[in-house]
This record gives structure tokens, C-alpha cells and sequence, in this order.
């Protein structure tokens, strides 16, 4: 198996170490990111609040925006209950719980500078606390604005891939082959697409990196689904291999796509990865798009995207 691969170069600069027992079996996780952890470093220096709030999904990032607000609401109201409540003019509760929600209302018209003026701060104390409470709601607010821009105005490229690859008949051999299509509407144009398998050897366990050449590296436009294809040609590094020993050789492949975001009018960029286990032999994909039944437009079925049948 090891002089099966001697005569292929391998690409030593793709970041990724070389010893195949320092690594763990999968470089690059379903959803683009590394799969690395870092450790040894100090909290306060791999804390980056500012990356992880634009990194942050948009549901995760609401309810910590909410639970922010509601827990520093809770923190200033429970300030004023202790201070005591009547030192709030205009407050009309009578029991204590009704009390302490006068507080805490009056505290989110502080916070966010609403102020209606029913109830309002007496005394030097409340008056100082107050001041203070609606100097942080500012800048709370200032820095969520910030925040909000910052994740509107952030590239992010949303091309989804098959959820396998596939070994099919091609031509007059196989090809290896995957899809990807652009789940957003904003234009993707100019893409260009990098393949490399890696995979060691029980004679040589140094992991090797060789990129796999392809049908066509690159696409004017993502308009509708694009399957890219590697041949399996004498000339690839699969040629003559089956699945045990793509099994046995640990194989992984690593793509890499670039492209022109017209609506950011930037370049944008985004990386997957398969297994041996996600490779399926003897299938073919599902066609993704067809006419309208008024022949007007064209449907891409998304659905459909990991769509596939069997071939003989």
C-alpha cells in the first residue's frame, strides 16, 4: 500500500501536523470549524468576548441579549429594595411583591432611559444609583447596536454541502463526487474550489496530504447546485482502491471554497470535510432543480440536496 502512494506529491503546507497518532480522526468538523481544542492557555487570553458575540448564533445571541437585560434590571431592583422602596416617589403598591415590581418596572425605564416620570428617585442615594443605572443602559445599548451592526455587516457564506460523497460511474471509470449549492440568495459568482485527500498508510504513518484534481476547479456563478467531480483516474490517488481500503488507509478529504459575495462586494470563504465513512459507492445524485409547471422560472428543490439512487 505505502509504494501505492509514493508516486503522488504531497502538499506539506496545509497546516495540518504529519504524525497521524497526534491528530484525532476528523481535521475539520460538519460545520466548517477545525476540530481543535486549545488548552494551556490563560482564560483572560483566549477570552474574546467581542468574537464569540458575532460568531454566536442569532437565537443564542437574542436570549443573551434578554437574559443581560433582565438580569441587570434584577440587580438594580434589588438595590432600590434594599435602600428601601419609599424612596421612590409615586409608588402606589401597596403589598410588597406589588412593590418590588413597581422597582423593577421603574428600573427597566431607567435602564433603557424611557423615564416616564410616575415614579422617579428621591434623595441623593436613589437619585446617584439611578444616574448610574442609566449610564449603564447607554452604553449597554450603545454596545448591542455595535453588536447588531456588526453581525448584519459580517460576510457569511452559507453553502451547504451533500451530505456524502459518492463513488459512481463516470465515463468510462468513477469518479468521486459531491455537491454543494447556495442555500442564501445573495449571489455567489467567481467560486473556486480546492480538493485534498489525506490518508496514511500502516507502513508509513505520516499522514500524507495530495490534492485531488478536478473535473473543474471553478464556476462562473452558484446559481443553481454545483457537483464537483474528482475522476478516478490512473492518475488519482484512488484509482484501484475499494472501500475496505479506504477504510484501512483512514481516508479524509478536505475542501475548500472561495468566492465573491456581490452583496458584501467581498470575498468570502468556507471549508468541509468527509470521512471514509461518508462516502457512499454506487450511487448518483437526485437532479435538484427543474422548470416550473408555467415554464417561468426555475425550481432548486434544496430537499433534494442529499438525494441519491442506486446505479448498477
Amino acid at each position: 500500500m505505502a509504494k501505492l502512494f509514493k508516486k503522488f506529491q504531497s502538499n506539506n503546507d496545509t497546516g495540518f501536523g504529519a504524525s497521524a497518532s497526534n491528530q484525532a480522526r476528523q481535521y475539520i468538523k460538519k460545520d466548517g470549524s477545525y476540530n481543535v481544542t486549545r488548552t494551556g492557555v490563560d482564560f483572560f487570553e483566549q477570552f474574546n468576548p467581542y468574537h464569540d458575540l458575532i460568531a454566536f448564533s442569532w437565537v443564542k445571541f437574542n436570549l443573551l441579549v434578554l437574559a443581560t437585560y433582565l438580569v441587570m434590571n434584577l440587580i438594580f431592583t434589588i438595590i432600590y429594595w434594599s435602600i428601601g422602596v419609599e424612596h421612590l416617589g409615586g409608588v402606589i403598591a401597596i403589598s410588597p411583591i406589588e412593590k418590588f415590581m413597581e422597582a423593577f418596572f421603574f428600573s427597566c425605564q431607567t435602564f433603557s432611559t424611557v423615564g416616564y416620570g410616575r415614579v422617579n428617585p428621591q434623595g441623593y442615594l436613589t437619585s446617584a444609583i439611578a444616574s448610574l443605572e442609566s449610564l449603564i443602559g447607554l452604553m449597554s445599548f450603545a454596545l448591542a447596536t455595535g453588536l447588531i451592526y456588526g453581525r448584519f455587516s459580517r460576510p457569511n457564506i452559507k453553502v451547504l454541502s451533500s451530505k456524502n460523497a459518492i463513488i459512481a460511474p463516470y465515463k468510462e471509470g468513477k469518479a468521486l463526487m459531491f455537491r454543494i449549492v447556495n442555500a442564501r440568495k445573495n449571489p455567489l459568482i467567481e467560486l473556486e474550489v480546492t480538493l485534498m485527500a489525506s490518508f496514511f498508510t500502516p507502513e508509513n504513518p505520516t499522514v500524507q496530504f495530495v490534492p485531488l484534481k478536478l473535473e473543474r476547479n471553478a464556476i462562473t456563478s452558484l446559481a443553481l447546485s454545483w457537483t464537483i467531480v474528482h475522476p478516478i483516474d490512473d492518475e488519482s490517488p484512488l484509482y484501484n482502491l475499494v472501500q475496505t481500503d479506504l477504510e484501512e488507509i483512514d481516508l479524509q478529504l478536505l475542501f475548500f471554497i472561495k468566492a465573491f459575495d456581490e452583496s458584501y462586494s467581498q470575498t468570502v470563504h468556507t471549508r468541509l470535510g468527509y470521512t471514509n465513512k461518508d462516502i457512499e459507492w454506487n450511487k448518483k445524485f437526485v437532479p435538484m432543480y427543474k422548470r416550473s409547471d408555467d415554464g417561468s422560472t426555475t425550481l432548486l428543490e434544496l430537499a433534494l440536496l442529499n438525494e441519491t439512487i442506486d446505479v448498477g
